[in-house]
């Protein structure tokens, strides 16, 4: 049973669901769902029944009250086949930026790794992450462990601008940073950028540094709140 399945069946119930009969309940019948390529296999929906998602009345099926209110409350992605759960407002930062261009390790050497440890945050870059199966499965577990990221645009990157449209799907707050003079797309252009200098490089970093303590800060964050709790659900 895939992931997919669970997924898929809970949406098509949320969107498409309609009063059958006398039952007031909105439900999808076994039939309408595998023919929209829900298997409704007993491993398919037993998993979503015991844990209160959905609920099987007669041949059909509803979404439970409290799983609707979710879905019409949040975004429910798929994700890839994994067991990482998302972290939200963690003090770590996840870089992304063009690691093969000359000037890359300087940057993150010299501005963002000790701009993001001095806020108190960890600093994960992209290259450096442990592989635990292919590229994009490991791009995914980073950033949505990440509480922030912290991104150049400098040069026209398609890795770059992929990971950063996963962090905006998922709602990951961004810090984007380009070098003086360099252009930025269309579609990037107008959000809020900081500027650096490869010759001032310590300069930026403490802007990076007041920009994450700030945005840690402030009352719906409470980065180091979030921290405190989980190291307490660890111990």
């Amino acid at each position: 049973m895939s992931r997919h399945q669970e997924w898929k069946m809970v949406h098509l119930l949320y969107q498409y669901a309609h009063r059958s009969g006398r039952s007031a309940r909105p439900v999808l019948t076994e039939d309408e769902l595998r023919n929209a390529g829900v298997h409704c296999d007993v491993d398919t929906w037993q998993i979503l029944k015991d844990a209160s998602v959905v609920k099987r009345v007669g041949n059909a099926f509803e979404l439970s009250k409290a799983a609707r209110q979710l879905v019409s409350t949040f975004t429910l992605a798929k994700g890839p086949e994994t067991d990482q759960d998302i972290r939200v407002d963690y003090p770590e930062a996840f870089v992304v930026m063009p690691f093969s261009q000359p000037w890359s390790n300087e940057v993150y050497e010299n501005l963002f790794k000790p701009g993001i440890e001095d806020a108190g945050f960890e600093a994960t870059r992209g290259d450096s992450i442990v592989r635990l199966g292919d590229l994009r499965t490991n791009v995914w577990r980073s950033i949505t462990q990440a509480g922030v990221i912290v991104a150049d645009v400098t040069t026209p990157n398609p890795n770059v601008y992929y990971e950063l449209g996963l962090a905006d799907a998922l709602g990951k707050a961004t810090f984007l940073f380009k070098q003086e003079g360099s252009s930025l797309p269309a579609d990037i252009g107008g959000e809020h950028f900081y500027e650096y200098n490869l010759k001032h490089l310590g300069a930026n970093q403490q802007v990076l540094t007041q920009a994450l303590r700030k945005w840690a800060n402030e009352r719906d964050n409470m980065f180091f709140g979030v921290k405190t709790l989980a190291d307490a659900h660890h111990k």
